[in-house]
């Protein structure tokens, strides 16, 4: 008989990775055309990927092809070691927000780098060090409801966000303003200075950009001990449109149950109905929220540890 195309080297566990990572960025197959847009997206194609989705269920359903982990790796930005670390699983919220965060860091030149002097970039780091963001992870990762108000309306608008792994002396955020008819994905940076937590963060086109602070919860016992556990954010940012003043907003984040991996469900759901009003799945535990937020102004200043 004469011998046939060897069988590909499979890489266990490299399945489910692969079919979450596809979830997560939203890339779907479940119809021709979705197929069809998956496997000639240009990206894809300069990874050197399947041009047939029935190679790629193939690698969902029997483990990457030995041959094809390091494209795939190119095409969602992140090391090879991810798809193969047995600690890390593929519902893990270490691996979701790896790959969220490789969704929105494919931009050149960050708006953030602002030049920083040697003896401030030596303060943050030092303030930013592994220790304390590793413990701010503990306390922060996960998943937000946001309740966004901006002056002078008084209507809530909703969003998501997700709170991931820590990467260049700074936490990573990514998450939506539910804006009606215009929601406006961002990714940010969240670090400390001194007692406050500042967020720079800007829309995916980086045609937005913002700037957010909060008392640090790990140096406020009232803040790090709120049952359930919210954040409220003074935040100032662009507007899309022309205007002569910038946007002035305040910003709830509300923990949520869901692990990491549920975050573009949450997305979904918020643009679908991003103003908080009676009747809206999530109005009222919000609304509790804001409710004891307006009762304990105290809670919001930074009351050491």
């Amino acid at each position: 008989m004469t011998p046939g195309r060897p069988r590909a080297v499979r890489l266990g566990g490299t399945g489910d990775k692969l079919y979450m990572a596809l979830k997560l960025l939203g890339l779907s197959w479940s119809t021709r055309v979705e197929a069809e847009r998956l496997t000639s997206d240009g990206h894809w194609r300069q990874c050197r990927l399947p041009r047939s989705v029935n190679t790629v269920l193939e690698d969902i359903r029997c483990g990457m092809a030995a041959e094809r982990l390091e494209r795939y790796a190119q095409f969602f930005k992140v090391s090879a070691g991810l798809f193969l670390d047995e600690a890390i699983g593929a519902y893990a919220p270490e691996f979701s927000c790896q790959i969220l965060k490789s969704r929105h860091d494919a931009r050149a030149v960050s708006p953030f780098d602002f030049g920083r002097g040697v003896v401030s970039l030596e303060l943050l780091n030092r303030q930013n060090d592994a220790v304390y963001l590793n413990d701010l992870l503990g306390l922060l990762g996960g998943c937000y409801d946001l309740a966004v108000r901006t002056a002078p309306s008084d209507v809530w608008l909703l969003g998501a966000a997700v709170i991931g792994e820590p990467a260049d002396d700074a936490m990573q955020t990514v998450g939506v303003l539910a804006v009606p008819d215009a929601p406006v994905d961002f990714h940010g940076r969240i670090f400390r200075w001194h007692n406050y937590l500042h967020v720079h963060y800007a829309s995916t086109d980086n045609q937005l950009i913002g700037y957010m602070m909060t008392p640090d919860p790990l140096q406020s016992v009232l803040v790090r001990h709120r049952r359930p556990f919210y954040m409220k954010f003074n935040a100032l940012a662009g507007n899309l449109v022309p205007s002569a003043q910038p946007d002035i907003s305040v910003i709830y984040a509300l923990r949520r149950a869901e692990p990491a991996a549920a975050f573009e469900e949450l997305r979904r759901a918020a643009i679908q109905r991003p103003i908080l009003e009676p009747g809206h799945p999530r109005y009222e535990v919000i609304m509790e929220m804001l409710t004891r937020a307006e009762a304990a102004p105290a809670e919001n200043g930074a009351a050491s540890s």
